[in-house]
This record gives structure tokens, sequence and C-alpha cells, in this order.
């Protein structure tokens, strides 16, 4: 039997260059191809409308709700997280009630925290229950607390921070009682999850990929002596761990001559004044090709301690053949055996200290990128994490189907 899937994100997911989106668009495809009928909904992308649709897998209905995110001041007067309140709009819940209404649907994904409240649409509209499954792309809990923790900004902007952490909690445990199965990006998550739920059934997801991958590349003295990030910084924790990794640098690496070069988006103003205290530093902003930015590059970094889950960007650095340099905390879901190729440390000063060191060691940077390519090329597979939730919510699925066709059986008999 053809299992049916309401996929519900807060927005449609693309451009393909932040992980969340990725991770969405991507599992949602595997799935569908995979033989699942997919329906996705999603707003427009209110921050970046660059993306196309066509870029996306065409075995899925993505399906786009009309309209725009609600208001962000009036958002904080609800009881959901800044992001749920934004995206819970009349268009979404009318376009949600009209897919559930018909009782079609084997399975309903609730792809992020931000969607939670999507469920009491579901527990009231649908015609029988369908499995419910909650993709978490980070324990936001944990994410949310800290941003609220570290945050030394003015005191109102705090104030509401620690709320919208407050209100992520609930979402969170809200989620883990009412899903039927949670798919998380590590195992840290998940025990995370478990905690609030121990009899909650899950599965750990990691990402896979689907880009082009450099099968060779010629590594010399004539690379520039630079380090990349490569990001989407519109979100606050990111500022935060660029503006961390901005201060620690710049007392070593211009000392050092080493160069930084930060790929992607930078909102204004931070961008402005973060070019005028670090002016050595060099902000590329969008690039089409990052092909051309990893082939000058010596080493790249991920150095962020605020904010947990899985990092995508590790396999665009892992398969474009850049040797990794990371803080520890950022690493959740990578196997010990892959961290082992990376240089790894427990803070941004050491680790850039151990960059330095690095950087001009060739033959090291070599065998590092060639271990890491092999040991990762068998574990970030998109199609087999699409057969896994599929083996996983099977049994509830098939249940339900059964349930209706009797019921419908039934029902053609009176």
């Amino acid at each position: 039997m053809t299992l049916s899937i309401l996929w519900l994100g807060r927005m449609m997911p693309i451009p393909l260059n932040a992980g969340d989106r990725i991770y969405s668009a991507q599992l949602a495809g595997a799935v569908a191809r995979q033989g699942a009928r997919v329906v996705f909904l999603g707003l427009a992308n209110p921050d970046d409308r660059t993306g196309s649709l066509a870029q996306l897998e065409p075995r899925v209905s993505w399906k786009v709700v009309p309209g725009a995110p609600n208001a962000r001041l009036p958002s904080l007067l609800s009881s959901l997280p800044m992001v749920g309140a934004r995206f819970r709009t009349r268009h979404y819940r009318k376009l949600v009630a009209q897919e559930l209404e018909g009782g079609n649907h084997d399975v309903v994904v609730i792809d992020q925290y931000g969607m939670s409240w999507a469920v009491a649409c579901i527990q009231h509209i649908a015609r029988k229950r369908p499995v419910l499954i909650h993709v978490s792309h980070d324990f936001e809990t944990s994410v949310t607390e800290q941003i609220a923790r570290s945050f030394n900004g003015d005191g109102l902007r705090k104030f509401l921070l620690m709320q919208n952490a407050r209100k992520t909690r609930l979402a969170e445990e809200y989620l883990a009682r009412t899903s039927d199965l949670l798919v998380t990006l590590t195992e840290e998550d998940r025990a995370a999850f478990n905690r609030i739920n121990p009899e909650l059934k899950s599965i750990v997801l990691p990402p896979g990929y689907a880009g082009t991958k450099q099968r060779a590349r010629v590594r010399n003295k004539a690379v520039p002596r630079r380090a990349i990030i490569v990001g989407s910084f519109s979100w606050i924790a990111k500022q935060m761990n660029l503006e961390r990794l901005l201060e620690a640098a710049h007392g070593i690496f211009p000392e050092h001559g080493v160069e930084l070069h930060v790929v992607g988006l930078v909102p204004e103003p931070l961008l402005s004044r973060l070019r005028s205290r670090f002016p050595w530093a060099v902000f590329r902003g969008f690039v089409e090709d990052l092909a051309e930015e990893f082939k000058n590059a010596r080493i790249a970094l991920v150095p962020e301690e605020i904010g947990g889950g899985f990092k995508l960007k590790i396999l665009d650095y892992i398969f474009s053949r850049v040797p990794v340099a990371a803080v520890d905390a950022a690493l959740n879901g990578i196997p010990a055996r892959l961290k082992g190729q990376f240089i790894v440390e427990s803070g941004i000063e050491k680790l850039l200290t151990a960059v330095v060191a690095a950087i001009d060691d060739i033959d090291r940077l070599e065998v590092m990128q060639n271990r890491a390519f092999a040991l990762a090329e068998d574990v970030f597979n998109w199609d087999s994490n699409a057969r896994r939730l599929l083996g996983a919510l099977r049994p509830g699925a098939d249940d339900r189907q059964s349930s209706t066709e009797q019921f419908q059986r039934t029902s053609a008999r009176r």
C-alpha cells in the first residue's frame, strides 16, 4: 500500500543554502523517491525569494501557502515560540484543514518545533488520526536557553529571549508527548527528547549529502594561507558565534598572516559593524560558486559554541576536500572515527592556535581530507535515511490503513 504523507514545514525549503532547509527538502524528496506520496506545505520564504521549486524533488507535491508570516510584534504576545506564532497564519490553518478533512493522509510530519501548533489542528480535524512524526532539527530547548543566557545586549531583548526559551521548552515538551515517532539528526538530541518522554519511539537520521563531490584535489603551498567559514548568518545564534570567532581570531590570525574569509549573507547593520571592527577579515557575501571558495582555502572552520544540532556545512567541507577544524561542541552527530580526521579543540582560542600551527603542514592537511572523504562517503546517504524512516513508521501507518479500509467496507454494506 502506498503511504500518503502530509509534510508541514514553516516555509518552502528554498533556497538550498541553510541547513534546516536542505534537510527538509532532501529528506522529503528521498521519501517520495522511495514510493510514498508526499504533499509538502509551507509559506514562501519571507527572507529570501531567490530559490526555485524547480530545484526540489519533482515527486513531491510542493504547495505554497498563500500570504506572508504574521508580524513579529503581535507574535510576541502568543503562547507559542516566536517562529511558531509567525507561521501559524490563517491561510496555513485553512490549507491544513483542507488537506485533513478528506482523511486521506496516513502520516503527518511536523517539521521543526515551530509547527507544534499544527498538532491541535490534526487532532480536531482529521477524520482518522494519522501517525504523527516530529522532525527535530535540533533540541531547541537547550539552544534557545543558551542564546538567552549568552546574550549581552539590552535588557528588554534579553527578557524576550528568555520568554521565547520558555515557550520553546513548552512546545518541545508538547511534541514529545503527542508524537508517535521522533526523528533527530543526532543521538544527543534523541536523548534529550527521551528524557521528556522515555516512551517516545525515535530514530536518528543524520543528513545525507546530495551535492557535488570533489573526487581529487591538488594541494600545495600556492593555495592561500586562508581559513574559511561558510554559512547563512541571519539567525541570532549564528551571529553570536561569528562575532565570537572574529574576536578570538583578531589577536591570532593577522599576527601570523592567516586570512579569514566569511562566505554567506551577514545582515546589516551587523555586517558594517564587523567590517569596522575587523578590517582584516574578508566578507564575501553570497557567492554562486562555492567550489572556487573551497579550492582557495586550506582549512574550513566550524567554531559554533552556541547552538547544537548537526552542522550540514561539515559535509560540504568534507566532500569539497577542505580539512575541517572545529570546536568539539559543534560536532554533534559526527562519528568518532570521522572526528579523528579533524582538528578538534575544546574552545575557539585553542582551535585558532591549532589552525595556525597546522596551516603550513600541507602533508598533514592532505591526509586529513583524504581520510575524511573516504569515511564520510558511505555514512551520509539520503535514500538510506528515507528507507529507515519508512521502515520505522510502516507498522503504525499500516494499522491505520487497515482500519480505514475496514471502516469503508462496513459503511458500504449499510
